[in-house]
């Protein structure tokens, strides 16, 4: 009954991080199931909405650094899904694509990550959803490029 009361009453934050950790249980589910990491399935969908896929790019993207993109770079080229070339505006560059398997398993990501919403919000009216997305937008647009240090509103 105690632990009924504190998911009744959690607080806004506490209820963002519980969707957000639930959500993305469910796509690592999903990657798993595809032989994938987490990262690697969140490069493949970077580089397929991406017109210039670098390395750099990417690593800010998924909020990885570049060494570490590097390794998820080398780990899908080896299973056939990306290809890296230099980069025609820096030689100093690649950038990735993906291969038509590389595509097919975006496709697969995509299908899952709707899904995975539609799930979300089951019994959520197309009213709610706007709001929420409203709320959320705006509660984003407001923190973007605070930092740690910098002193919150009273």
């Amino acid at each position: 009954m105690k632990s009924e009361t504190l998911k009744t009453k959690a607080p806004l934050g506490f209820l963002i991080h519980e969707v957000a950790r639930l959500m993305k249980r469910r796509f690592e589910d999903g990657a798993r199931s595809q032989g994938l990491t987490l990262p690697q399935w969140r490069t493949l969908g970077q580089i397929a909405l991406s017109e210039r896929a670098t390395q750099a790019t990417l690593a800010a993207a998924i909020d990885a650094n570049p060494m570490t993109m590097s390794g998820i770079l080398d780990r899908l080229e080896k299973r056939g899904l990306v290809l890296r070339a230099v980069d025609p505006n820096d030689s100093r560059a690649k950038v990735a694509t993906l291969t038509p398997e590389g595509e097919a398993l975006y496709h697969k990501a995509r299908a899952l990550g709707l899904s995975t919403y539609e799930t979300a919000l089951e019994g959520v009216s197309p009213a709610d959803r706007e709001t929420v997305m409203a709320c959320l937008s705006r509660m984003r647009d407001n923190l973007s490029g605070q930092t740690a240090d910098q002193k919150e509103p009273a």
